[in-house]
């Protein structure tokens, strides 16, 4: 499920993004709550689709990039735009990740990151609104939509309407190097370790890695200025849980002038955190919904 289109090495480019050598420090969840008011940090896990769940985060963490940048799309050539859906959909989180763990093929909990990037990548994924036509509402995450497939795939119809949205790239990365370029590009990235994390932030949000999860997260931002080196050791990578808000502590983002808050179920890491994870996956290219007429978003960079 990789883009013949684009080339992976091991260092130097990335899917064609140039490593960055500056020190920089990427935010990505102002955009996503720009682009999808409201949906941060989502509605719990209910059963062990963590997987899908991170995979979906990621998904909409480049499609809301995407939207932002307002450039044209590299395969249709249109500008795209935020899909519409209700508020309470977005309030849930707008990609369904039901959608993703119809494709485990088994019922039950658990799966693999890279199965889930297949997935988004070859059968696509469904947004949080009705779809009479199909007899599905999946406005709500719920257990009864999560369990409509597994052991059994989804029927044509609903592949159909789910290989119309799908992320076109999927790259395996390595390093937190890489991690950090592909994330400033505006990409999304999930990652599955056995990682687990303290429920109690420390000082400028950074919760220390303890004990052991079977898990998957994703990542919203990275802190690679001198600064931070400075203060910490080495850089930060800001991880995001999709279990609601599920941590307390420090919320605030170390020296930042503008006062900015890290959201509900979030923290930061040191970054030789992602050097542990089992594997990793950048999403991108994700073939999407066509600009409105009225829109009120801009491209405003990732900070």
């Amino acid at each position: 499920f990789f883009s013949s289109r684009r080339r992976h090495t091991r260092y130097g480019t990335v899917t064609g993004v140039q490593t960055c050598a500056l020190p920089i420090l990427t935010l990505l969840f102002p955009t996503l709550e720009r682009v999808f008011p409201g949906c941060l940090p989502g509605a719990a896990q209910l059963v062990g689709d963590c997987v899908a769940a991170a995979c979906a985060r990621a998904l909409a963490t480049t499609i809301a990039c995407e939207v932002a940048d307002g450039k044209p799309d590299e395969v249709t050539g249109r500008i795209e735009g935020a899909p519409e859906m209700p508020a309470e959909g977005i309030k849930e989180f707008p990609i369904a990740q039901e959608s993703l763990f119809w494709w485990r093929g088994r019922d039950g909990d658990g799966w693999v990151c890279s199965e889930a990037a297949k997935a988004a990548c070859e059968k696509g994924f469904l947004i949080r609104k009705p779809y009479p036509e199909l007899k599905i509402d999946l406005t709500q995450y719920t257990r009864r939509n999560i369990a409509m497939y597994g052991s059994e795939p989804p029927e044509p119809q609903i592949v159909a309407e789910t290989k119309k949205h799908v992320a076109r790239t999927a790259t395996f990365l390595k390093g937190r190097e890489q991690v950090r370029d592909l994330l400033a590009a505006g990409m999304g990235v999930f990652n599955c370790s056995g990682m687990a994390f303290e429920r109690q932030r420390g000082e400028w949000g950074v919760a220390r890695q303890v004990g052991h999860w079977s898990h998957a997260q994703h990542w919203l931002g990275f802190d690679d200025r001198p600064e931070t080196h400075q203060k910490f050791g080495q850089a930060l990578v800001l991880w995001n849980n999709q279990w609601a808000t599920w941590n307390t502590g420090d919320d605030r983002i170390f020296n930042d002038p503008l006062g900015r808050r890290i959201p509900p179920g979030s923290y930061w890491a040191l970054a030789d955190t992602i050097d542990r994870c089992g594997s990793i996956i950048a999403l991108s290219s994700v073939a999407g919904w066509p600009k409105r007429r009225i829109s009120t978003w801009g491209a405003e960079g990732r900070v």
